[in-house]
C-alpha cells in the first residue's frame, strides 16, 4: 500500500521494441521515476489509456503495423495527448530525422545512444 504522505513520483512510458534498450532506459529511471515499458504502437497506446503518463519517450523505429512517428501524430490528435510531452529517442541521428519526428509532434528529440546526464536533464526540462 501506498503512503500518503509521500509525493506521487513522475511515471514515465518508455515506448521502445529492442530488449536492451528497454533495460537501458529502465536501469536509467527507475531509481527516480515509475516506469513502464510497451514494446509496440498497440501496447503503448493501450497502456496510455489505462494509466498517467508525465511523459514518453518515443523510439521512432517502431516494429509491427505502426511505428513511432505514426503514434505520435495518432496521440497529438487526441485532446487528452496534445501536451503529453514526447521525446524521440532513436538511433536514426540525422538532420531530416529530427526534423521529421518534431513535424509529427514530438517534443523534442535524442539521439541513441542516451546519456543519463542527458536523458535527465531533458525530462526536467519538459516535466517542470
Amino acid at each position: 500500500m501506498k503512503d500518503p504522505s509521500l509525493p506521487e513520483r513522475m511515471s514515465i512510458l518508455i515506448v521502445e521494441d529492442d530488449s536492451h534498450s528497454q533495460l537501458y532506459f529502465t536501469k536509467l529511471l527507475s531509481g527516480m521515476y515509475d516506469t513502464a515499458v510497451a514494446s509496440s504502437a498497440r501496447e503503448a497506446w493501450e497502456l496510455l489509456h489505462e494509466r498517467h503518463f508525465s511523459l514518453v519517450l518515443m523510439d521512432i523505429s517502431l516494429k509491427g503495423d505502426e511505428d513511432g512517428l505514426s503514434l505520435t501524430r495518432r496521440l497529438r490528435s487526441e485532446p487528452a495527448y496534445e501536451k503529453l510531452p514526447i521525446v524521440a529517442v532513436t538511433a536514426y541521428a540525422f538532420p531530416d530525422d529530427k526534423r521529421r519526428a518534431l513535424e509529427a509532434g514530438c517534443t523534442d528529440y535524442l539521439p541513441k545512444p542516451v546519456s543519463s546526464n542527458d536523458l535527465h536533464r531533458k525530462i526536467a526540462e519538459l516535466t517542470v
